[in-house]
């Protein structure tokens, strides 16, 4: 069901624990900047191959959701819940039953389809050819609106290989869908994780090993950093890692993002989550954009003791559901552009965040006035940094995605480029030449824009 433990990180994690993970952190990302990712990225190929199942198209870019309608716990797919949907952006929902697959199909959604518990205990045995869950996937793995089961949220590497013999179990019945396992984050303890030694470097082996073992056609974590006293600094470590280890696998991911508290009212302290708003709403969709991420979920749409989410558990809309009805489209259209791009590095002026690659030529774009490089503090936030990410096309670098991470303020800079560039309109799905190789942009706090060197 929804119960995650690491959830609930900021409420048990004592303050010791924390300086001790943060301390490992800045040693593990130092460690990390030398290395550019596509270098990374050649030393993991060849330790992982690529698993896409071989009637599966992952399709157009991703936009769902984690708890809400169709999901266990809350209500079922209706005819209100997928018009709101589809009208909020979204294009892939939940569901457990073949009767809400049939209204998906009715407003064009794709559906995660929750499959239940397969014991471990039978899968070697006839009889599981013949179980109440083998009945259900030969009934609907034809359905137009199916495109991937779900089976395990979280799961320690000791459950990596149970979790893949029944991915197995379930290709010989449906060759033809993905089977989705979500990852844990970096603020997952070595328990949790079930990797022992210094926490980033046990979440590389964590990833890895999901990667070996597993084999997924896809690859999806969460990291929810947003807390009442601040921001949790691993954010932008956890995206390049798990970019880096797609890419590696040669398949797609999907981030999953804060979009609420589950810590409410008088139950909540300073470490608890807090509620985002639709700046920093913002901030998660384009940096995910940014990495190159062909979906992004969100948690929670609606779900029982909940507060903040997008939604209210009577359809109420919140005031990111306004927001996310852009977001999600542009989110799509960016995403859609770079998919069949390689990235190849994520670079920050101004305010370093662990894990990513202080501003240098690699970055190809010069942007004014420079913001002074200092390194990001516990809790603070990357107040006037860009972010710019690299695609290239074999052999060139094609395009540049500009973030601005602030989401407290607008800012204009002024870009130079090393040849003329176009800019993606990302609602009309369209390119404009800018003209020329210098001009100043425009960024909404949080957001970004697609740069195409002509």
């Amino acid at each position: 069901m929804l119960r995650k433990n690491t959830r609930h990180f900021a409420e048990t994690r004592t303050d010791e624990h924390r300086a001790d993970r943060l301390k490992g952190t800045k040693a593990a990302a130092r460690r990390l900047r030398p290395l550019h990712c596509s270098a990374l990225c050649a030393i993991l190929v060849g330790l992982l191959a690529p698993s896409l199942q071989a009637g599966w198209n992952p399709g157009e870019p991703v936009t769902t959701y984690w708890a809400g309608p169709g999901f266990p716990g809350n209500d079922r797919l209706s005819d209100k819940w997928l018009a709101q949907l589809k009208e909020g952006g979204f294009n892939t929902v939940w569901a457990m039953s073949v009767e809400e697959l049939d209204l998906a199909a009715k407003y064009g959604m794709r559906v995660i389809f929750r499959l239940p518990d397969i014991s471990d205990k039978i899968l070697d045995k006839p009889e599981a050819e013949e179980s109440a869950t083998a009945k259900l996937i030969a009934r609907i793995k034809d359905h137009p609106a199916l495109y991937i089961y779900s089976i395990h949220d979280e799961p320690p590497v000791s459950l990596f290989a149970p979790l893949a013999r029944k991915k197995t179990w379930i290709a010989r019945h449906d060759p033809n869908h993905a089977v989705w396992v979500n990852l844990l984050p970096t603020y997952a303890n070595n328990k949790q994780l079930g990797v022992e030694g210094e926490i980033i470097r046990a979440y590389w082996e964590h990833v890895r090993l999901f990667g070996e073992i597993f084999r997924p056609e896809f690859i999806t974590y969460d990291h929810y950093q947003f807390t009442r006293n601040g921001d949790n600094p691993n954010y932008l470590l956890n995206l390049g890692i798990i970019r880096q280890s797609a890419s590696a696998q040669q398949v797609p991911f999907w981030n999953g993002v804060q979009a609420c508290t589950w810590v409410p009212g008088s139950a909540a302290s300073p470490s608890s989550p807090r509620i985002p708003g639709s700046d920093e709403m913002r901030f998660l969709v384009y940096t995910t954009a940014a990495y190159g991420a062909q979906g992004i979920y969100y948690y929670v749409y609606c779900h029982p003791r909940h507060e903040g989410s997008i939604v209210a558990l009577d359809g109420t809309p919140d005031e990111k559901f306004e927001t996310l009805k852009i977001l999600n489209r542009e989110f799509i259209a960016i995403a859609k552009e770079l998919a069949p791009l390689r990235f190849t590095g994520a670079y920050l002026q101004g305010i370093h965040a662990p894990g990513t690659t202080p501003w240098c030529e690699q970055a190809l774009l010069k942007i004014s006035p420079e913001t002074p490089a200092s390194e990001l503090e516990p809790k603070k936030e990357l107040t006037d940094t860009t972010l710019v990410s690299r695609f290239e096309a074999p052999g060139k670098p094609t395009h540049l995605m500009v973030v601005n991470l602030d989401y407290r303020k607008d800012r204009t800079v002024r870009i130079t480029a090393p040849c003329a560039v176009s800019q993606f309109d990302a609602l009309k799905r369209t390119w404009t030449s800018v003209g020329n190789n210098s001009f100043d942009l425009t960024l909404l706090r949080g957001s970004g824009i697609l740069l195409r060197l002509d």
